[in-house]
């Protein structure tokens, strides 16, 4: 749960800039060997420009895309993305996934994520599969926010790993630790022109500063290596 927790930490900072990553998946997180988690990989993101404003692009892995995002309905960006981490959270706990067909048939794969069906297994404990149910509603509306995946009992019985629950970073991994700056040689115009489309209230000149300067930790740059 102490893995969960960061990756639920880093969902709430990006959703925090109206981001949507749209394609979470174990392939798309990575870990420091001081066991500090990243997502990676947000080339399918998108921005949230209000908070009515709502996307109908089909995207995603699809063992792992929340209906709607298949669907092509229109979506909130938060709840897919919270659908994906339910995914990931129940194929941690069962060692398999929630929706998969064993032909490889990915129409019946979807049709079961679309009907919400899938295995319970007896071993799970009653918390996770009440917080697990919460994270795979098929009505966006009646999934659980990240807010209150916080307060539910299965993650605040490992609050004493982290301070994340309230805003906080992880306390027992890389508390010394810094970002490692990059060279002004290496700096790619490409990826700076993408940093700026995402975190649009920075400038490409204050990205550049922010991934060159020494004096940012992990945590307090959010473009941190």
């Amino acid at each position: 749960m102490g893995y969960f927790r960061q990756i639920l930490g880093a969902l709430e900072y990006v959703h925090s800039f109206n981001i949507c990553h749209r394609d979470l998946k174990p392939e798309n997180i990575l870990m420091k060997s001081n066991g500090v988690v990243k997502i990676a990989d947000f080339g399918m993101a998108a921005i949230q420009q209000s908070p009515t404003h709502a996307l109908k692009t089909s995207c995603g892995s699809p063992h792992y895309a929340a209906p709607e995002l298949i669907a092509r309905h229109r979506y909130q960006l938060d709840k897919v993305d919270i659908w994906s981490l339910g995914c990931i959270l129940y194929a941690t706990l069962s060692r398999r996934l929630p929706f998969d067909d064993p032909d490889g048939n990915v129409p019946r794969l979807l049709a079961k994520a679309a009907r919400g069906v899938y295995w319970v297994p007896d071993f799970l404990t009653k918390e996770a599969k009440d917080l697990i149910s919460k994270m795979l509603k098929v009505d966006p509306q009646k999934r659980i926010s990240v807010k209150k995946i916080w307060q539910h009992p299965l993650v605040r019985k490992y609050d004493d790993l982290d301070d994340l629950s309230n805003g906080g970073r992880v306390i027992n991994a890389g508390a010394n630790d810094k970002s490692k700056p990059v060279r002004p040689e290496e700096l790619d115009m490409q990826i700076l022109r993408q940093l700026k489309s995402m975190w649009h209230t920075f400038s490409e000149k204050q990205i550049a500063m922010l991934l060159t300067n020494t004096q940012y930790v992990v945590g307090q740059c959010p473009f941190s290596l």
